[in-house]
C-alpha cells in the first residue's frame, strides 16, 4: 500500500509535483483586459452572498463503502466524481466490510436469521443419520463467491471448481448417501489457499484446524469476505494512477463550465481564490519588509502559492474556501485539527521538560508515555472545549513526573512546584499562548520548505517535535497529496492570478510621470 510512504517524509516529498512548480515559476506575467490597477484590485472584493462553486456537488469527505462496481464504474467514466477524488488524493483509501452499528434493528435482524439458518442446520446434523441438505445450499454459495473472485486467466481453475462442486452431481450423491461433506470442505480451503493472498496465511492455517462442519463453514464464510475486500482493495491499487488521471482532468472540466457559468451571469468564479492568493501575496510582502529586502525576490508564484497552501492550516471556518479547494474543505481542515495538535503536545512536552528541568532531562520514555496520555486525553477534543481538558492534562503530567522522579532516586516536587507547571500546562489552550506560538511556527516553516523545494535526503523534524516525528510523517504526506492533486488541476489558474498580483506591484512600484 502507498500509506508506507507517510512514514518517510523524503519519499513523500519527490516526485510529487515538479511539472507543476516550474509552470507556477513562469515569468510570463498574464495580461489583463482592464487597463487600470484598480479595477484590477476590486476583484478582490468580496460579493454579500458566496458559496460553493456548483460544480462541487460532492461531499469532501465520502464514505469508504462502495461496492468493487462502484470502483469499476468509477475508472471506466469518473461517473463517480466524488469517489475517483477520495481515491486519488488517500493513498490509504481502502475498502472495508460495512457492518451495521450497535444495537441497530438491521443488526438484530441479521443476527436473528444467520442464528436461525446455523441452528437449524446443526439440527440437522445431530439427526441420526445426518441430514445434509442444509450444506448443498451452503456449497452452492461458496461456489458462486470462489467463481467471483478468479480473474480471466484462472481459466484451468474455474473449469476444475465447476467440476468438482458440481451441484447437481453433489444432490446425487446426497440422495444415494454417497456424499462426504468433509472431502468438499477440505477441497474448498485448498482453493481458498490458492487464491488468497500471503497476507492471509495465517487465516487458512486456523481453518486447516477446524475439525467441526458449523464452525469451518462459517470461518470459510468470513474468509470469503476478507479475500472479497483484498480484491477489490488490489483493484484500486493498480488503478489509482489511472484514477488521478481521470480525477484531474474531469475536474479541469467540469470547473471550467463552471467558471463559464459564471462569466455569463456576470460572477466572478475565481473571486475567492484570488483573495486567498491575495492574502498570501502581501503576507510575503510584508516579510520581506521585515527582513529588510531590497527586492521583492521572494515574491515567486510558486512561493505565492506555497505560501497559500500553508494558509489553509489555520484557515478561519467563518471565511468561505476558494472555489478551487471546496471539495478537499474537509481533508484541509482535518490536515489543520492535527497540525494543531502536535503543536499543542510538542508545546507541553516542552513546558514540562523546562520547567521540571534536570531530573527528568534525557528520560526519552517518559516522554512516549507523556505522549501516549496526552494524545489519549485530548483525542476529539474541541478548541472551545480546550480549556476544561488541559487540567486533566496537567494532572495527569504531574502524576507521571512525579512517579519517574521517584522512580530514579529524585526527592518529591514541592507542592507550589506542580502548581506552576499545572498553570503553564492550562495556559498552553490558547494558540497566542507565546511557547505555542513559537512552537506551531517551526512546524509551519518546515511544511512550507518541505513543498517549496525537492528534496534528496531526509529532513530533520524541527526542534522540540522528534517525539512526534511519525505523527508529523504521515500529516505531511497527507497534505503533500492534497496540494499535488489541487496543484496539477487548478495551477494554470494560480499562475494567471499570481502574476497579475506581481504585475500590479511592479506597477505600484513604476516611476510615475
Amino acid at each position: 500500500m502507498e500509506g508506507q510512504d507517510d512514514d518517510k517524509l523524503n519519499n513523500s516529498i519527490d516526485g510529487e509535483f515538479t511539472s507543476d512548480q516550474d509552470e507556477l515559476n513562469k515569468s510570463t506575467a498574464s495580461t489583463s483586459s482592464e487597463p487600470d490597477a484598480e479595477k484590477k484590485r476590486r476583484t478582490q472584493t468580496t460579493s454579500p452572498h458566496r458559496y460553493p462553486p456548483a460544480f462541487v456537488n460532492v461531499p469532501a469527505s465520502p464514505p469508504k463503502f462502495m461496492s468493487l462496481d462502484e470502483i469499476m464504474a468509477a475508472a471506466a467514466g469518473v461517473k463517480n466524481m466524488s469517489l475517483a477524488h477520495e481515491i486519488a488524493v488517500d493513498a490509504n483509501f481502502k475498502l472495508e466490510k460495512l457492518e451495521p452499528s450497535g444495537n441497530s434493528f438491521e443488526k438484530k435482524v441479521k443476527e436473528v436469521v444467520h442464528k436461525a439458518f446455523w441452528d437449524a442446520f446443526q439440527e440437522k446434523l445431530n439427526e441420526d443419520p445426518p441430514e445434509l441438505g442444509h450444506a448443498v445450499v451452503l456449497i452452492q454459495e461458496v461456489k458462486d463467491n470462489l467463481l467471483a473472485l478468479l480473474l480471466p486467466q484462472h481459466v484451468r481453475l474455474k473449469t476444475q471448481i465447476n467440476e468438482v462442486l458440481d451441484i447437481e452431481l453433489i444432490q446425487q450423491k446426497l440422495e444415494n448417501n454417497a456424499f462426504d461433506i468433509y472431502y468438499y470442505a477440505d477441497y474448498i480451503v485448498g482453493i481458498l489457499a490458492k487464491l488468497c493472498s500471503p497476507a492471509r496465511d495465517d487465516n487458512i492455517a486456523k481453518l486447516k484446524e477446524i475439525k467441526d462442519i458449523i464452525p469451518l463453514f462459517q470461518e470459510i464464510f468470513a474468509m470469503l469476505d476478507l479475500m472479497k475486500m483484498d480484491m477489490a482493495n488490489f483493484t484500486i491499487q493498480q488503478i489509482r494512477p489511472y484514477l488521478q488521471q481521470q480525477s484531474m482532468e474531469y475536474e479541469k472540466t467540469k470547473f471550467e463550465e463552471f467558471l463559464k457559468t459564471q462569466r455569463e451571469s456576470g460572477i466572478d468564479g475565481l473571486e475567492l481564490t484570488k483573495i486567498w492568493l491575495k492574502k498570501s501575496f502581501d503576507a510575503l510582502k510584508d516579510q520581506a519588509a521585515e527582513e529588510g529586502a531590497t527586492s521583492p525576490a521572494m515574491l515567486t508564484p510558486a512561493a505565492i502559492v506555497n505560501e497559500a497552501y500553508v494558509s489553509l492550516l489555520s484557515w478561519d471556518e467563518n471565511q468561505l474556501f476558494p472555489e478551487t479547494l471546496v471539495m478537499d474543505q474537509g481533508r484541509f481542515t482535518d490536515v489543520g485539527d492535527k497540525i494543531h495538535s502536535l503543536t499543542l503536545l510538542a508545546s507541553i512536552l516542552l513546558v514540562t521538560y523546562s520547567t521540571v528541568g534536570a531530573p527528568i532531562a534525557g528520560l526519552q520514555k517518559l516522554k512516549e508515555k507523556l505522549k501516549s496520555e496526552i494524545m489519549v486525553i485530548l483525542d476529539g477534543t474541541e478548541q472551545k472545549d480546550l480549556q476544561s481538558m488541559m487540567s486533566n492534562v496537567a494532572e495527569q503530567v504531574n502524576k507521571n513526573v512525579n512517579e519517574y522522579m521517584s522512580e530514579h532516586g529524585f526527592h518529591p516536587r514541592e507542592e507550589t512546584q506542580q502548581t506552576a507547571l499545572s498553570g503553564q500546562i492550562t495556559s498552553l489552550s490558547t494558540r497566542e499562548h507565546p511557547v505555542y506560538k513559537v512552537m506551531y511556527k517551526r512546524i509551519r516553516d518546515f511544511i512550507l520548505h518541505i513543498i517549496s523545494q525537492r528534496h534528496s535526503a531526509p529532513l530533520k523534524v524541527p526542534p522540540g517535535f522528534s517525539v512526534v516525528e511519525t505523527e508529523l510523517g504521515k500529516i505531511c504526506g497527507q497534505f503533500l497529496r492534497l496540494i499535488s492533486h489541487n496543484r496539477a488541476t487548478f495551477s494554470s489558474y494560480y499562475t494567471d492570478i499570481a502574476n497579475e498580483l506581481m504585475q500590479i506591484q511592479m506597477e505600484d512600484l513604476s516611476p510615475r510621470g
